[in-house]
């Protein structure tokens, strides 16, 4: 899903001085943060999708990618939250056993972590030491596809409960069943996922009769409204916050305590990353005497697929009164990196960087081959090292048991048979 690369030996190739030119862009996720909008940076153009049109979502990023999310947008009214979709854990993995509504307690619900499109609120409950539990079902490798193993609750944005069960997603179809929390009512479904359309996830509306959505395709950034978990005196508790998430492949940085006109990108170029909550919702703030303003000191270096370079600058919000942004766009050129991959290797990406105890390697192979992994501090020391067998197209490797490490950069070194290459991994926050 989503994944960060570090940018090494960059050359900016400037375009003439017409499509450097700043552009200034209002993107509305209309009153009271009822939609959600999605801009593509190339042509400044934006979409609107209703927070109510879907309602569960699936990774669409691969037969290795099984990320599940739940919507979590919903619309403001009267300054407080309308009731939205939610899902909980309530410890039951047989389809068919009868669910007490007593027994969905506050502390079981999950949210959707906000940080890549791999991951969603279904997958947190993974357990961290098993490499094939993916939370809502577990992979088997021999089979090269994931079974479902747990049940959850949904509780819908009237109110309602429903139990889902994931049964199954074979590399192209997730396949599901919904009931009844007693089990009547029971109903089954697909969604097909359609890799390289434009789209990290596929959207779903349960409804009356369970519907596929058509979901934005050819996106950059989506402003939507989503729950992020803030400290409040020391714990970190849900709220509903109204932010900008990159879609999968765009990299970020950011940039504080600058001047935003005059802010060089060169200066960021080992901090972009591909976590999807780069920019976020702090760009903005709320004071009771003034309102809503926007923070005057940060800008935002994005990088497309299509290694096009923009800086954004945020000017303005309009709270939930139009859920409007005001953004300033520079184009700042195409960004490409001198070639250090081995022959057969591409599309390299490591992620989440930073990170704390966990790391996914994405590449490319041409064919099968062996590869070893070392991870080296900043005094060239191996403080991690593994070895895979790799096949010919995407390969996916996690490093789940990363030591104890003090925070620092560190450089994650793969060896193959043509040759080496590395990459540098942030660790802590």
């Amino acid at each position: 899903m989503n994944k960060i690369i570090t940018l090494c030996s960059l050359l900016l190739v400037f375009t003439p001085p017409v499509l450097r030119a700043q552009t200034t862009h209002q993107i509305s996720t209309g009153a009271g943060y009822s939609k959600f909008a999605y801009f593509k940076l190339a042509d400044g153009s934006s979409q609107q999708v209703t927070n109510d049109a879907w309602d569960i979502a699936f990774s669409n990023l691969g037969a290795t990618v099984a990320g599940i999310f739940i919507n979590e947008a919903t619309t403001t009214s009267m300054g407080q939250p309308l009731p939205g979709m939610e899902v909980y854990d309530p410890y039951v993995f047989d389809f068919s056993e009868s669910i007490n509504p007593a027994d969905i307690l506050p502390e079981y619900q999950l949210f959707n972590p906000e940080a890549s499109w791999a991951e969603g609120a279904f997958n947190t409950v993974a357990d961290s030491l098993d490499t094939n539990d993916y939370g809502w079902g577990t992979y088997d490798a021999g089979q090269a596809k994931f079974t479902g193993s747990r049940v959850f609750v949904l509780k819908l944005r009237n109110g309602e409960f429903r139990k889902i069960f994931i049964d199954e997603y074979n590399g192209a179809q997730f396949s599901f069943r919904v009931a009844q929390l007693d089990g009547s009512g029971e109903t089954t479904h697909t969604v097909n996922t359609a890799f390289g359309n434009g789209s990290p996830v596929v959207y779903f509306s349960l409804g009356p009769n369970g519907a596929n959505v058509v979901t934005p395709t050819d996106w950059d950034l989506v402003f939507c409204r989503y729950i992020a978990l803030l400290n409040a005196g020391g714990d970190l508790v849900p709220y509903y916050v109204t932010g900008v998430l990159t879609a999968d492949s765009v990299l970020t940085a950011r940039a504080t305590n600058v001047d935003p006109a005059t802010v060089d990108y060169t200066a960021y170029l080992d901090s972009f990353s591909n976590r999807l909550d780069v920019i976020n919702h702090d760009w903005k703030f709320f004071d009771l005497s003034q309102g809503w303003f926007v923070a005057d000191d940060r800008a935002y270096f994005v990088k497309t697929p299509q290694n096009d370079l923009y800086k954004l600058v945020f000017t303005a919000f309009g709270g939930s009164t139009t859920g409007t942004a005001t953004v300033q766009r520079t184009y700042l050129g195409v960004l490409s990196s001198t070639p250090d991959l081995p022959s057969g290797i591409g599309e390299v990406l490591v992620y989440p960087n930073p990170t704390l105890d966990r790391l996914y390697l994405s590449f490319t192979a041409s064919a099968a081959t062996p590869a070893t992994l070392q991870l080296l501090n900043s005094a060239g020391q191996t403080v991690w090292a593994g070895a895979s067998t790799t096949r010919s197209g995407l390969n996916v490797l996690e490093i789940n048991q990363l030591p104890a490490l003090p925070a620092g950069v560190y450089h994650l070194s793969v060896q193959v048979p043509s040759g080496q290459f590395s990459r540098n991994v942030v660790v802590g926050q």
